[in-house]
């Protein structure tokens, strides 16, 4: 093989795109990070032949000096995420040399590949460059209900949500998740203009209608380019009839697109999480309200959730449910990291003892460890999810937080892009991309993220103050102020947003202005909880750094989730040379591995593990 000539190439069930560094199996997304996407190039394009660790290195980090161990994990990350086993071995290692391509590999010029590129909104699109190649992404709205009753609206989501999940165990087709089209519940948009939207090449559009015992549905696959019918179908069926009517609808949409099931596809098709319709209503009202995702509707789909459980006490789906609940619910501080963590917790190990490879439940277990900082655990959580489901957006963007926590923001910035290819309108995704721009310290970048967000709403708050932390760190005072106080309106009183205002004002010279964002939070933590992190953060801005090292402190014995940024945070750069600062990233779990390499010079240094500061 010509090194360096070509750009697509076919190995096995592989397809990758070196522009468009995009990694597909079974024409299904393969996350890779940067680097060990890096080192797949090179091997391919040197397939068959031996490459030198040294000219491996080298190319893989010209102006970085680093061990051969940071080589061979990378090459084991690459072994794990192609799925190597010693029947199909991909890399071949030679002792004390280097590493060897093995694996049969064709350059491809015309192949059907999926092209993601990027429009100036920063939406995915997808392009399928052979003709012919049929349908490989699709979308399903909520169903629309068509009885007077608006109480059944959740139905529709819960539809729409059930399909989504039987349709994602396709791994041959993307299947935009229940986030992406929260939106379109309760409206009556024409599928081919919600498709555009939602970049997909098929959407299953429906309405629903329930009377006494029974259920009218119609459903129809639409084909976004032309709005012609793919197929279509209507069910008139008592309400217990209705995982039936789910079976017939998703086996239907599969033999609609022509794709060719595994057994296992065909079968996680059927699957039924429970077959108690009562249990199956409840779950729903909880998703429904879950998606709202305010306090107080978490707490609605707590009380759901639970009311589905106690009617069928092995719904996985509804302890997946719960633990996702209670872990939003520590990270909005309604309920203490030790109460809602441990019911997190617990609810995710119930959904997963009951079904080990419930993919969701893995990534609602990894949730909640990671903001317990349970840091290894949350990983390998994560990635199983990520292992079993490649398509669920959700498990990407926590692990994308879990690699931010880590210092590895490259990654943490590759899983959010696959996070946002999966689901190009969610706003939270999209913020949060900044977020990670934000914390790798690549500031010019999150401005332009953050303005692509802000097409999609200009008032999503997150992306104001994704902004404003940014032109703080630039020096850009009046900008970071303005946005800030936008946030903070948006926000209608978040304590978070008064801190990073709080900052922005002492860094631009505003002493008295900090001095009083620090008198608001003060005066409400009188009537509310005010995270300590908060202070600690204005506090770190004007220089008190005593003050701001009292609050950590404190945030470190409530156990605080916000102290999972610690060792990225750009606002606490000035208390870093502190010896402190070292001794709470050990105790938090987030030292920097010299430091951990070396417990004796911590003791040294006056520190016990465990002790206080």
């Amino acid at each position: 093989m010509s090194k360096g000539t070509s750009v697509n190439y076919q190995f096995g069930a592989f397809h990758l795109n070196a522009i468009e560094r995009l990694l597909l199996r079974d024409g299904q997304s393969v996350p890779l990070p940067p680097k060990v996407f890096d080192t797949l190039l090179a091997l391919i394009e040197n397939c068959g032949h031996l490459i030198e660790k040294d000219e491996l290195m080298t190319r893989l980090w010209p102006d970085t000096f680093v061990e051969e161990a940071t080589l061979a994990r990378n090459i084991s990350d690459l072994r794990k995420a192609l799925g190597e086993t010693s029947e199909q071995k991909y890399i071949e290692t030679v002792p004390k040399r280097g590493y060897r391509f093995v694996a049969d590999v064709k350059e491809l010029t015309g192949a059907t590949l999926i092209v993601h590129r990027r429009t100036r909104s920063s939406v995915v699109v997808e392009e399928e460059v052979e003709a012919g190649s049929g349908v490989r992404s699709i979308a399903v709205l909520p169903f629309k209900s068509l009885g007077a009753d608006e109480a059944d609206e959740y139905l529709g989501l819960g539809m729409a949500d059930a399909l989504i999940t039987r349709l994602t165990n396709i791994r041959q087709i993307r299947v935009r998740p229940t986030s992406a089209v929260f939106k379109y519940v309760g409206l009556r948009q024409e599928p081919e203009v919600a498709g555009r939207e939602l970049n997909v090449a098929a959407v299953l559009d429906g309405s629903i209608q329930r009377w006494d015992d029974r259920i009218r549905i119609t459903v129809q696959l639409v084909s976004v380019k032309d709005g012609s019918a793919l197929w279509a179908e209507k069910f008139d069926e008592r309400f217990t009839d209705i995982f039936a009517v789910e079976d017939s609808i998703s086996e239907q949409v599969a033999a609609a697109l022509m794709l060719k099931l595994t057994g296992e596809e065909k079968r996680l098709l059927r699957k039924h999480y429970t077959e108690d319709t009562e249990a199956y209503q409840a779950y729903l009202k909880g998703r429904y309200f879950w998606n709202r995702r305010s306090t107080e509707s978490l707490n609605r789909g707590v009380e759901y959730f639970k009311q589905a459980i106690d009617l069928d006490p092995t719904y996985a789906s509804a302890y997946a449910g719960l633990s996702d609940s209670y872990t939003l619910l520590v990270v909005r501080e309604a309920i203490s990291p030790q109460e809602g963590f441990a019911k997190a917790k617990a609810a995710a190990a119930m959904a997963l003892k009951i079904d080990e490879k419930f993919a969701e439940a893995h990534a609602s277990l990894g949730h909640s460890m990671l903001h317990n900082w349970e840091w290894a655990a949350a990983e390998k959580e994560l990635r199983r999810a990520i292992e079993l489901n490649p398509g669920y957006p959700s498990a990407h963007h926590w692990y994308s937080e879990h690699l931010t926590a880590m210092g590895r923001c490259d990654e943490s910035i590759a899983e959010l892009k696959l996070a946002g290819d999966l689901d190009p309108l969610s706003l939270v995704i999209s913020a949060d991309l900044g977020r990670a721009l934000y914390y790798a310290r690549e500031y010019g970048q999150v401005m332009k993220q953050e303005a692509r967000t802000l097409e999609m709403d200009p008032n999503f708050w997150l992306s104001h103050i994704n902004l404003g932390r940014s032109y703080t760190q630039e020096g850009m005072h009046p900008e970071a102020i303005n946005e800030l106080q936008k946030a903070r309106e948006l926000s209608v009183g978040n304590t978070e947003v008064l801190s990073f205002l709080g900052f922005a004002y002492a860094a631009a010279g505003k002493r008295d202005e900090a001095l009083k964002t620090l008198l608001e939070l003060n005066e409400q933590s009188k009537r509310s909880h005010v995270p300590p992190y908060h202070l600690a953060i204005v506090h770190a801005g004007l220089g008190e750094n005593d003050r701001a090292f009292d609050w950590l402190e404190l945030s470190f014995e409530k156990h605080s989730v916000d102290l999972f940024t610690l060792r990225v945070e750009p606002m606490l750069d000035g208390l870093r040379p502190d010896p402190r600062f070292e001794r709470l990233l050990f105790r938090v779990g987030l030292a920097s591995p010299e430091s951990r390499k070396d417990p004796k010079e911590q003791a040294g240094a006056g520190y016990e593990p465990g002790a206080g500061l």
